[in-house]
């Protein structure tokens, strides 16, 4: 049969719309499939919410002991013995070495043979009676000036003490107050002393009482030297340096024990003015210990200073860190967190909502079982929170964990 050029031209159309509808409903089927088998993922969620936020900047220090004092002893001689090693722990007032005090020893007795000699030269030349009262008042005046001595002793020791922050201001008026009451006791016993002397009469009662005076001074300043022998610690501690050894000569240059306070620690950190105006005295603040595996401690700001550095305009700022569990050494590395920004009633979402795709930081959206990729500004942010500006609102829920295998418009379902 043969087909005229219309008929032919009609059977080729035909042709052409069949396979075009049997090509948009293979097309149209296979969509429907693949939106049929589009996965529903699982994510989780959190909650846009209004809150604050508080930055802080690390700043490395080294441990120091909240007290170190290295003693000298205060006589010259020879060592004796040395009774500490480092590491080992001291009370206050702990002898920590001895000089030889063999001579000084001898010295005392001469001296002593002297005063003896004198008080019995007093007696020859005085009236019985009124040499009683002048022995008694004399004795008066000796006690006294040791009383002095020792009180003038211990007021320079806590001078020193106080000097090196080792001690508080009321320790050191304490001492003050002894030394001065010593002194007062010291100028009356001695009035009355001279008075007596003055009525005996006699020229040769008043050398011999001053005889006797003399003699006195000198046993009491060898004394002082046989005290000074003993070389104790002011300071409850640790032994942690020992420059000095049996045999060697030492000084008041040569021959020295240091004692650290490890009962707590100090972290000296030099802060900018834009930091020491958000601190204050009294406030805890975190510190990291490298040494411990960055164990995290808690600190106090014991100390700020008030005059900047006049090199780089820095405050100095002491932490104090109780080590009452032992686990500090002196020396080791830390780094002092203080506070740097803070923002309050701002929006934030955890960390982990943040995603940043070419420089840009994006949010993913639970928007009605979809996934909404939105862009945002980030601001501030510690370690669990972010600051976060745009169209968004508080209580939008943001996904928290599975965004990294989403997409826009993706299904998503919710964990509960």
């Amino acid at each position: 049969m043969k087909l005229n050029g219309l008929n032919k031209k009609n059977l080729i159309i035909g042709v052409v719309l069949i396979l075009i509808i049997f090509g948009c409903t293979s097309i149209f089927g296979k969509t429907k499939k693949v939106e049929e088998k589009q996965e529903v993922k699982n994510v989780k969620v959190a909650k846009v919410a209004v809150g604050s936020i508080s930055t802080e900047v690390e700043y490395a220090s080294k441990l120091s002991p909240v007290q170190e004092v290295t003693i000298f002893p205060k006589t010259g001689g020879k060592v004796a013995s040395v009774n500490v090693d480092i590491g080992d722990k001291v009370t206050a007032g702990q002898v920590l070495f001895t000089l030889d005090d063999a001579e000084l020893q001898a010295q005392l007795q001469s001296q002593q043979a002297a005063l003896a000699a004198s008080n019995a030269n007093l007696a020859r030349t005085s009236d019985s009676g009124l040499q009683q009262q002048i022995t008694s008042s004399q004795q008066a005046v000796d006690k006294s000036q040791i009383a002095y001595n020792n009180a003038k002793d211990n007021y320079d020791k806590m001078q020193k003490l106080y000097d090196a922050e080792a001690i508080s201001k009321q320790d050191l008026d304490n001492a003050k107050l002894r030394y001065d009451n010593s002194s007062l006791d010291l100028k009356a016993a001695q009035d009355n002393l001279n008075l007596l002397i003055e009525k005996s009469g006699p020229q040769s009662i008043q050398a011999a009482a001053a005889q006797v005076a003399q003699a006195q001074a000198g046993v009491n300043a060898v004394q002082v030297q046989l005290n000074n022998a003993s070389v104790t610690s002011p300071i409850a501690g640790v032994v942690s340096a020992k420059d000095v050894k049996a045999g060697q000569l030492a000084g008041g240059q040569s021959g020295s024990v240091t004692i650290i306070d490890s009962s707590s620690f100090i972290a000296e950190v030099s802060v900018p003015d834009t930091v020491v105006g958000k601190v204050q005295i009294g406030q805890s603040v975190q510190v990291t210990i490298n040494a411990l595996d960055g164990k995290k401690v808690t600190g106090v700001i014991d100390k700020i200073s008030p005059n900047s550095n006049s090199k780089d305009n820095s405050y100095l700022v002491k932490v104090k860190i109780d080590n009452s569990n032992g686990e500090l050494k002196a020396g080791m590395f830390a780094k002092v967190s203080l506070p740097a920004e803070s923002k309050d009633n701002i929006l934030t979402v955890p960390n982990e909502a943040v995603k940043m795709e070419n420089n840009v930081n994006y949010l993913y959206i639970a928007d009605n079982g979809k996934v909404k990729k939105s862009s945002v500004d980030v601001g501030i942010s510690n370690e669990k929170v972010t600051e976060i500006t745009g169209n968004i609102k508080e209580g939008t829920d943001v996904i928290i964990e599975g965004q990294n295998i989403l997409s826009n418009g993706d299904k998503i379902t919710v964990a509960k």
